[in-house]
């Protein structure tokens, strides 16, 4: 049970944005994937739910091509996304936010459900139950947004720069979240991300996305420890 980008090809219009990139998650690790602005991380989590069509190449999901699934059936096999900005439904309350995920679950919810745990270890979204989204901070509005993803029951959990626009402590409790995520489901996650250095430090595997082309991949400690990715992604002189 892998989840596969195997040699992809995609873009807007006529320009293509991915240049053949290939990669692969498994269940239960996390996966980072750093890069700059423009490097096409983020198109490469859309391509992956479907919003941006797949011009070569393919996507596969245990070995079966998902390429010209629809993004709704995507989500209905358990490729459940957080994307950039979090997406709540605004009007709506935290606990429906949250409902609406656990509807989007269908069969897959069955057993106990995670999102007790990360209430338990993260009791401000209880305490916002009752209040509307758009009210919240963007960190708790972040915290919403992957509880709802939890509630979903996700089999492959993308997530699409969470820590944009939050402060250095939000983010932290972001990351926090993320790791007991991916300890209370047993989700292969991807994440992709600017702040590389909390990537890399959580992460199991990772890769470089460097003008559309993966430019380095390998365990997260020996990317992050390489003398390139310190210069250019930890400002790190060597």
């Amino acid at each position: 049970m892998t989840l596969t980008v195997d040699n992809v090809v995609c873009g807007y219009d006529r320009a293509p944005i991915l240049h053949g990139v290939s990669l692969h998650v498994e269940p239960g690790e996390l996966v980072a994937v750093v890069g700059s602005n423009g490097a096409g991380k983020s198109t490469l989590v859309k391509t992956i739910c479907g919003l941006v069509g797949v011009r070569g190449g393919d996507l596969t999901d245990d070995g079966q091509s998902f390429a010209k699934v629809s993004p709704a059936k995507r989500a209905k096999a358990g490729i459940v996304v957080v994307p950039e900005g979090r997406r709540l439904f605004p009007q709506l309350t935290v606990g429906e936010n949250i409902q609406l995920g656990r509807h989007a679950a269908g069969k897959r919810a069955t057993g106990d459900d995670p999102v007790k745990d990360l209430l338990d270890a993260f009791p401000i979204i209880s305490e916002r139950w009752n209040q509307q989204a758009n009210l919240l901070s963007g960190g708790e509005q972040q915290m919403v947004a992957l509880t709802r993803a939890v509630a979903a029951r996700p089999r492959y959990l993308l997530l699409d720069e969470p820590s944009l626009g939050l402060s250095p402590l939000k983010t932290l409790d972001v990351f926090r979240l993320v790791e007991l995520v991916r300890e209370r489901t047993g989700a292969g996650i991807l994440l992709v991300e600017q702040m590389a250095d909390q990537a890399l430090k959580a992460a199991d595997r990772a890769y470089v996305l460097e003008h559309g082309q993966i430019a380095m991949e390998g365990p997260a400690a020996d990317v992050r420890a390489s003398p390139e990715v310190r210069r250019a992604y930890l400002g790190v002189a060597s």
